[in-house]
């Protein structure tokens, strides 16, 4: 059986690699002459193809509609090459040849027996993704439908759908996806109130909660080398995302996700703690790295006049195995990284979750802890500092590691039937593909 699995990346976003190894991982624990290609980003394939040779996958250059066609209209082109010179991306979209991609791609579906669509997050139309979000979201199952091939989501976040046109196209994936495996129980509800059968809508936790992390030795002497102990420092893990979302998203976005974790970082740092910046999305493009927010973060401590000498940054670039390691072994993690806050509270450790997206809530939720969130769309650094310093006391205050365990158990089992849900579908389809 060989299957092509869409929407995830193995570099930049540690998030990718998370869930990409665990897929790959459970299902060979059931399925072992399973066989794997993932469909990358082509404009980062350099970075893709170091670590899918790290991780010893197989990848393709992907597609989707929307870059389809604007990267094969010579109009479209030199405008989106005009735009990106004035915007001065470190990457140019000029070397490469669109038309031939597309061609193996579609070889690669043909070639393929299963298509699995593992986005993280689909269809949002809550006006922070694009305009063309919709026909994006769509675009695995249409070329599924295209190449005549079984085509199944696996677990991930879709909605909210407010935008119309993002409604019109899940409503069209929907139906012809025999189940909808929604990651989190906000997320399934909003896919139940716009579906015709909500019985197929099945809400589960993230997967990455079965990722391993790096053994004890490399941890412990990585901290040795930052010059911090097991359970005496707290993670930070910022996004970029948050600081990039489109004007139009008010809140503590842009300049002031910079604010909000100044403001944190300077809290904690008066209270004696040890701070650990972890980046989990890294990138050439400064503006889709985390760890250039950690960086600005860290100038403003500086120019206020704090002492940095207990405030370090994670300057490699780490696995997901090694990035959850560092979160496991520290006193508590404070993130807008989806993934880290997955790391966190699969190791049992205290996390306060500044989020941006129903995910977030759904994750925390989970393990019991959701009022361990905020939402920076309707709140001011100021009152995202209070609530943090609020949710630390509580944390000292009370053993929460007892709880994340208890609850971990069950969201295992939660993600074991996950799996005999996607292992079913394989295995019928893969029958009829036999027949």
């Amino acid at each position: 059986m060989k299957c092509l699995v869409t929407g995830l990346c193995l570099s930049r976003n540690l998030g990718g690699p998370a869930m990409a190894l665990t897929l790959v991982d459970q299902v060979k624990q059931r399925l072992p002459d399973a066989e794997f290609i993932f469909a990358i980003d082509p404009v980062s394939f350099n970075q893709e193809r170091y670590w899918a040779e790290c991780y010893g996958v197989r990848i393709i250059r992907g597609d989707n509609c929307v870059s389809h066609f604007f990267n094969t209209n010579t109009f479209l082109r030199v405008v989106r090459f005009l735009y990106r010179k004035i915007m001065k991306r470190t990457i140019s979209l000029n070397s490469i040849d669109f038309k031939q991609l597309h061609k193996e791609f579609m070889q690669c579906y043909q070639d393929c027996d299963l298509i699995i669509s593992m986005r993280g997050i689909s269809y949002v139309g809550d006006g922070t993704r694009g305009r063309f979000e919709g026909l994006l979201s769509y675009s695995d199952l249409y070329y599924a439908k295209k190449n005549e091939k079984p085509f199944a989501h696996f677990v991930q976040s879709f909605g909210p759908f407010n935008d119309w046109k993002v409604r019109y196209f899940a409503r069209k994936d929907f139906a012809h996806v025999e189940f909808i495996p929604a990651r989190g129980k906000e997320s399934a509800k909003c896919c139940r109130e716009i579906v015709a059968c909500p019985d197929k809508v099945y809400d589960f936790p993230d997967i990455a909660i079965l990722l391993p992390f790096a053994e004890d030795r490399w941890t412990l002497e990585y901290l040795h080398h930052l010059g911090f102990r097991k359970g005496e420092y707290t993670i930070l893990s910022p996004s970029s995302v948050i600081y990039r979302l489109p004007p139009n998203v008010r809140g503590s976005t842009g300049e002031k996700h910079i604010e909000s974790f100044y403001l944190i970082a300077r809290d904690l740092l008066s209270y004696g703690e040890n701070i650990l910046f972890l980046a989990h999305m890294y990138s050439d493009d400064k503006n889709q790295c985390d760890r250039e927010v950690s960086r600005q973060v860290i100038q403003r401590l500086e120019e206020s006049g704090q002492d940095l000498s207990r405030c370090k940054i994670v300057e490699e670039d780490l696995n997901p195995y090694q990035a959850k390691a560092l979160i496991a072994k520290s006193k508590l993690a404070v993130a807008s990284r989806y993934h880290a806050i997955v790391a966190a509270t699969s190791t049992f450790t205290p996390v306060i979750a500044i989020g941006w997206n129903v995910k977030y809530h759904d994750i925390l939720d989970y393990y019991g802890i959701p009022s361990m969130g905020i939402d920076v769309r309707d709140r001011t650094p100021e009152e995202i500092r209070a609530f943090v310093v609020d949710k630390f006391r509580e944390y000292m205050d009370k053993d929460y590691r007892v709880l994340l365990k208890e609850k971990h158990e069950e969201n295992l089992q939660k993600v074991e039937a996950a799996f005999d849900l996607l292992m079913e579908w394989i295995i019928n389809n893969v029958k009829t593909l036999e027949n």
